[in-house]
């Protein structure tokens, strides 16, 4: 059932297969943090830029502050930017004073959704990371792109 081609033994006894996502492909998108391609980044290196699976926002990794880690995890699910976040459970975006984000993969969650009363001080793990040891963790907290008019 990993995300990484491994062989899944469902209900009638048919294997399945997991793959990556296939990448989504904006072309001549542009950085919603420093405003320029993947041609540079905020540092005038060439980096490539990852997208919101829900709308046009994009950035490079390193404007985000994610590491390399954080950014092949992002690679396995439907990605959502800041704007586009919704709870991984409920799936709603509401209430957004109460999401919090698993800082091994970035999902979403509401603290009532997970069982808890307040969004808690420091790092926090969601449950689907903390039965996965080897899930990768954020540099620092994940800035939000510019909305792309």
């Amino acid at each position: 059932m990993s995300a990484c081609g491994v062989y899944d033994l469902g209900c009638h006894g048919v294997y399945s297969i997991t793959l990556p996502l296939q990448p989504k492909v904006i072309p001549n998108a542009i950085c919603g943090i420093c405003q320029k391609g993947k041609e540079a980044n905020k540092r005038g290196k060439p980096e490539v830029l990852i997208h919101c699976s829900q709308c046009q926002n994009s950035g490079h990794p390193s404007c985000l502050d994610m590491s390399i880690e954080l950014v092949s995890q992002i690679k396995m699910y439907p990605w959502q930017c800041m704007e586009c976040k919704t709870c991984t459970v409920c799936e709603q975006p509401h209430h957004e004073d109460m999401m919090m984000f698993c800082d091994k993969c970035d999902r979403g969650f509401h603290t009532f959704c997970v069982g808890m009363d307040a969004i808690p001080m420091g790092c926090w793990v969601c449950d689907l990371c903390s039965k996965d040891t080897s899930t990768p963790q954020k540099k620092g907290s994940v800035k939000t792109p510019k909305k792309i008019k």
